[in-house]
C-alpha cells in the first residue's frame, strides 16, 4: 500500500469513528443520579405524606386511565408553596388544586398513570418543588405491573388512525348494482363517527357506517353501495375517512370497478 493510501484509508475510519461517535447520546452519571436518588431542598423535612409510595393493583394495557392520591400536610412553621410537579414518563401527569398551605393545612398531589403502551413492571416517580431552590422537596413513587393489551391485527389488520379494519379495499362489477361491508372496531378512547370526503366521490357510490356513532372498543360497519344507473364510474376511487387523524393517503378505502 502507499503511502497516500495508507493515509486515506486513516481518515475514512476516522471519519466514521467520528460520525458513530457523534450519534451515540450519553447520559452523565451525575443526570442519572438525580433522577435515582435526588438531592432534596431545605423544605423537605415541612412535607408530611400519608404515603410516598403507591404500589398499583395489576393493570392492561387496554385498561383506562387510573388516578392516584398522595395527601400532603405542610409539618412546618411557616408557609409552603408547591411551585411545579415533574415527572419521569408522559404517561404519568401529576396536579394540585391548592399550592399554598400554611401550617398544619393539607391538600393532595393527584397523580393519572395511562398505561396504553406500556406493558411490562415500572417505577415511575414524581419530584415535588417548593419554593427552596432547584432540588425537588420530595420524591413520590409509583410502581405498574401492566399487562400486554389485546391484538388485533389478525382479525382487523388494517389500522387508521384509531380505527382498525378487516381490509381497505372494495371492488364492484361495472354495470351491476352492489354493496359491500366492511367490518371495523374502535380503538380509541372516544366515540366515533365516521364520515369521508364527498367531494372525491362520484355519484354512483354511496358511503354509510352501522351503527352511526361507534364507541371505544366498540365493532362497526362501513357500508359502499354501487348504483350504476347514476353513472360516474372510474376504474379506481380513493373513499377518504375524515377525521382519523392521519393524512388522506392513510386513512383510504380503495374502491375498485371489474369491467
Amino acid at each position: 500500500m502507499s503511502y497516500l493510501s495508507f493515509i486515506l484509508s486513516a481518515c475514512l475510519a476516522l471519519t466514521s469513528v467520528l460520525t458513530c461517535s457523534a450519534q451515540i447520546r450519553t447520559v452523565s452519571a451525575e443526570k442519572l443520579a438525580k433522577v435515582a436518588s435526588p438531592r432534596l431542598s431545605r423544605d423537605s423535612a415541612a412535607l408530611a405524606f400519608d404515603t410516598r409510595h403507591i404500589k398499583a393493583g395489576q393493570m392492561s394495557e387496554d385498561d383506562a386511565p387510573s388516578v392516584y392520591r398522595y395527601r400532603l400536610t405542610n409539618a412546618g412553621d411557616g408557609p409552603l408553596e408547591i411551585k411545579r410537579l415533574t415527572t419521569t414518563c408522559s404517561c404519568v401527569t401529576a396536579t394540585c388544586s391548592r399550592t399554598s398551605l400554611r401550617p398544619s393545612e393539607t391538600t393532595e398531589i393527584v397523580v393519572r398513570y395511562d398505561p396504553e403502551g406500556h406493558s411490562g413492571r415500572f417505577e415511575r416517580k414524581i419530584f415535588v418543588y417548593t419554593q427552596d431552590g432547584d432540588d425537588p422537596a420530595a420524591v413520590l413513587r409509583l410502581s405498574v405491573d401492566v399487562t400486554a393489551g389485546s391484538d388485533l391485527s389478525d382479525e382487523y389488520p388494517v389500522q387508521m388512525g384509531h380505527i382498525r379494519l378487516r381490509r381497505a379495499e372494495v371492488m364492484f362489477i361495472k354495470g351491476e348494482k352492489a354493496v359491500e361491508k366492511i367490518r371495523f372496531v374502535n380503538i380509541g378512547k372516544v366515540p366515533v363517527s365516521l364520515e369521508c370526503e364527498r367531494v372525491f366521490l362520484p355519484e354512483c357510490l354511496d358511503f354509510t357506517t352501522r351503527p352511526e356513532m361507534t364507541g371505544p372498543d366498540e365493532e362497526g360497519e362501513i357500508v359502499i353501495s354501487y348504483d350504476p344507473e347514476k353513472g360516474g364510474e372510474k376504474a379506481e376511487v380513493p373513499v377518504v375517512i375524515k377525521g382519523l387523524g392521519v393524512p388522506p393517503r392513510q386513512s383510504s378505502i380503495k374502491v375498485k370497478m371489474k369491467l
